[in-house]
């Protein structure tokens, strides 16, 4: 079974790379590992840290809370997944923000086949307190379970993103659709991906935004209404790490230096360029600047984020020992 995804030019014009992770997200899509019978085993120690929590504390009535939303397998309701939220906080106040008649459209949807909770039913009455109740179980699931996981979150998807920004800089966006994972394959004008059922979604020039998660498994995941703003979550590559920086180039430059320089393989922001390399963004861009003096670097402002690249000497530099 298989989601079509259909592309005018004016849709490929309009296709972007979710610029963080995307919080809500990343939680439903953990909420699924942790449910699953045999889970994956690269989330073999998230789940021991999950297991320890819950035994430790009272997680698990929160966690049963948001579960009863996003069960195992399948469809969970679109406004837990919020577009346009750039940090989980505000996640939180768009998802207590829904309005009732879409709340009880989505909960009737999502329970049609069994009894819901009486909780999701005042919920679905636009009850304050359910309101309340399912923010508290969310931000909970947040903090207790996930949070742990965000720098390696962060890290693997910036690097995911950095790998696109080439992608696109290569063979524009149809080469970075063609470099999606296994499971998504670009045969102009459709994105076609292995679904749990047969779906065609036509974004009718709004185009789509992309964004690879972590915790995403096997398929890719999208929003269940169409009329909503198009987005596709899909697992990270997990593509192999850079080549350990050459060690004449460490003699010259000092370790550090010489990390961030290799590191702008692919050329990335200084906020990736700290995760990179395991520094403060203010290291970074320090050690970036010298290196931009040196003639090694280019860095350019794109509104509030500062791009770092290779200059052809750079370049040079990193591909052979330095003698």
């Amino acid at each position: 079974m298989k989601l079509r995804i259909h592309f005018t030019a004016d849709d490929l014009a309009r296709t972007t790379v979710a610029a963080r992770p995307d919080d809500m997200w990343e939680l439903v899509n953990s909420l699924h590992i942790l449910q699953c019978p045999r889970p994956p085993a690269q989330y073999g120690p998230w789940l021991r840290h999950v297991r320890r929590r819950c035994a430790g504390r009272d997680l698990r009535a929160r966690v049963r809370h948001v579960t009863a939303l996003v069960p195992r397998r399948g469809d969970f309701p679109d406004f837990l997944t919020p577009s346009g939220a750039d940090s989980f906080s505000t996640s939180l106040d768009l998802i207590h923000a829904t309005p009732a008649t879409r709340l009880r459209a989505e909960l009737a949807l999502h329970f049609r086949r069994r009894t819901p909770p009486p909780w999701a039913r005042r919920l679905a009455e636009g009850d304050h307190t359910a309101r309340q109740e399912l923010r508290d179980a969310l931000s909970t699931c947040f903090h207790e379970l996930l949070a742990p996981q965000l720098p390696l979150i962060a890290e693997t998807f910036h690097h995911e993103r950095a790998q696109h920004s080439r992608d696109v800089l290569e063979g524009g966006v149809e080469q970075l659709l063609r470099t999606l994972p296994p499971s998504i394959r670009w045969t102009s004008p459709t994105l076609t991906a292995d679904y749990p059922h047969d779906r065609d979604l036509h974004l009718h020039g709004r185009g789509i935004t992309l964004v690879p998660s972590f915790f995403c498994t096997r398929t890719p995941v999208t929003l269940i209404n169409p009329g909503l703003p198009p987005v596709l979550v899909y697992p990270v590559a997990r593509r192999p790490l850079p080549e350990p920086t050459p060690e004449g180039l460490t003699d010259l430059l000092g370790r550090t230096r010489a990390q961030i320089l290799h590191a702008l393989t692919p050329p990335c922001s200084t906020g990736e360029l700290a995760l990179r390399t395991h520094v403060s963004i203010g290291t970074a861009s320090k050690h970036a600047s010298v290196l931009r003096r040196a003639g090694l670097v280019t860095s350019t402002r794109r509104g509030c984020t500062m791009l770092h690249a290779l200059t052809p000497l750079g370049q040079e530099l990193t591909r052979r020992p330095t003698r």
